[in-house]
């Protein structure tokens, strides 16, 4: 009598699939997928960590490779300062040229000596370049910005800090200035906002609508005029500023590595991952009543979410001063 061969392919087939308790709870060992244990996350908070650590560290022995594009400009900063003004009472701030010349100078000395503050490591304050711009104020006032892609996401920053907020609705300001500058600051490309706010001596009249007008048609012809690359401790404080601008984001040379674009790119990625696998958990628990022996998942989930905040507030752009 022949016997015909036969092959237990079970043990196979279930080696075959054993991949999907990456993903999947086991049901036979009732341990949960293995991407959900600890040593998993554990590996996360590593690499969440190290990534942190490379943008924090890559400025130092490169600069300028890593940066905050935007895409901010004069009008439109302008117009959203205005515009809450107006919702709240006030008058509407005439553009000035001197103003806007001491925010350019304020600006470009940040720059220069390679400091974000509203008082330089010099001493130098904001209204040494106020009076420089030959503006012989009875008020005045400075909102500053950094890291903001773009002129809205500025204001609104500026209304939301009570401090920045208190300048926006200064009752005591008659005319503005605004600086929108490129550059490298901390080893990081960004733009930089000067708001400088001011009320002329009675005797000095405001800003006209053609001087306002004439000041945004030159910002509006993209005339660009770079920050200092270096930091230059000899930089003269208070030189005689000329207008600098901004170009539109088609036409500035963008940094190699965008900051902001990185870090909601990678913190998207994170959390949609870590969602996917809870909910297969979650439905896969359910659907093979496989009861919980490993602890609770949900612990875990909050302590990388948590740690997935963490990175997005550590690079999170958009800074105010």
């Amino acid at each position: 009598m022949m016997i015909t061969p036969t092959y237990n392919t079970g043990s196979h087939i279930i080696e075959k699939y054993q991949f999907l308790h990456h993903f999947l709870p086991h049901p036979d060992t009732k341990k949960r997928a293995k991407l959900l244990q600890h040593n998993a996350m554990a590996t996360y908070a590593l690499v969440l960590v190290l990534f942190i650590g490379v943008f924090r560290i890559t400025p130092r022995f490169a600069p300028g490779i890593l940066g905050y594009s935007s895409d901010i400009s004069v009008s439109d900063l302008l117009k959203s300062t205005n515009k809450y003004r107006n919702e709240n009472g006030l008058k509407t701030l005439r553009l000035n040229t001197a103003l806007t010349k001491a925010a350019e100078s304020k600006a470009r000395h940040m720059f220069a000596q390679n400091y974000w503050a509203h008082v330089a490591p010099d001493g130098t304050t904001p209204w040494d370049f106020i009076l420089e711009s030959k503006y012989d104020y009875s008020y005045a006032g400075e909102n500053l910005a950094k890291n903001f892609d773009s002129s809205n996401d500025v204001v609104k920053a500026w209304i939301n800090s009570p401090s920045h907020r208190e300048n926006l609705l200064g009752a005591n300001y008659d005319e503005i200035g605004f600086a929108v500058v490129n550059g490298i600051l901390d080893g990081y490309e960004t733009t930089l906002v000067v708001q400088m706010f001011g009320k002329p001596r009675a005797s000095i009249p405001i800003a006209s609508e053609e001087e306002e007008t004439k000041l945004l048609t030159a910002y509006e012809s993209k005339s660009v005029v770079e920050a200092p690359s270096t930091q230059s401790a000899n930089y003269p404080v208070l030189e005689k500023p000329s207008l600098s601008f901004v170009p539109s984001r088609s036409e500035e040379v963008l940094p190699a590595v965008d900051v902001t674009t990185a870090s909601k790119s990678i913190t998207l990625v994170v959390s949609a991952f870590l969602f996917i696998l809870l909910a297969l958990d979650v439905w896969y628990t359910k659907r093979k009543a496989i009861p919980r022996l490993s602890g609770n998942v949900f612990a875990h989930i909050t302590f990388l979410v948590m740690t997935v905040v963490g990175v997005w507030f550590a690079l999170t752009p958009g800074i105010v001063l």
